[in-house]
């Protein structure tokens, strides 16, 4: 009676497994699914990933880029308040100013602001800087406009500024009287910005 029953369960199994292919998936259909799953949303991963990265780095530029912004418009404040009206020239505008004085004005936006008005017959010493040696203010800054040597100030107070962010500056004197800025991007390493700057004082320059 045994033999019998052990021969009927193959054909049960066989039976149900027809029933479960009519019925609906195998396993292998469900396992393929899965992985086509997985595939699927790890490339969706990689992809935001991606954007991300993108997103983040075009916020960093567009800060970068306002931070030098602001940065020239303090350069460019300081080159025009650029005077050699003492015979020493210097970015902050004279205290001793009148019809009287070397300086006529400490108002940058007045024409006399930046050159001697006078040879100060007081002034008997050398001027500093100046080859041959004056004592005669006017005689003075035209030497300084000739070697370049006015521009050296403004340089000094550019390279004292704070770094914007992400950028490194730096500065060159340029023969055609102006100041050269560089921006590099610390990032790369690519240069994202230069700016010639020529103060109002070098139209005075002979």
């Amino acid at each position: 009676m045994a033999a019998p029953a052990r021969q009927g369960i193959p054909r049960v199994w066989a039976r149900q497994e027809r029933v479960w292919r009519a019925g609906g998936f195998t396993i292998v259909e469900p396992l393929v699914l899965v992985i086509l799953l997985s595939i699927v949303v790890s490339g969706t991963a990689v992809v935001l990933t991606s954007v991300n990265r993108s997103q983040a780095e075009a916020r960093r530029v567009v800060t970068m880029d306002q931070e030098i912004d602001s940065n020239l418009a303090e350069i460019k404040q300081l080159s025009g308040r650029l005077t050699c009206c003492s015979s020493v020239c210097t970015v902050t505008p004279p205290t001793t100013f009148g019809p009287t004085a070397n300086c006529a004005t400490n108002n940058p936006l007045d024409s006399r602001y930046f050159y001697p008005q006078r040879d100060d017959p007081a002034t008997t010493a050398t001027i500093a800087g100046t080859s041959p040696a004056t004592s005669d203010e006017r005689a003075a800054v035209d030497q300084l406009c000739a070697s370049g040597a006015f521009l050296t100030p403004l340089e000094t107070a550019v390279d004292a500024l704070p770094m914007p962010a992400g950028v490194t500056r730096t500065t060159d004197l340029q023969a055609n009287r102006t100041i050269r800025i560089t921006f590099t991007d610390t990032v790369n390493s690519r240069v994202t910005r230069v700016a010639n700057i020529t103060p109002p004082m070098a139209r005075w320059c002979p």
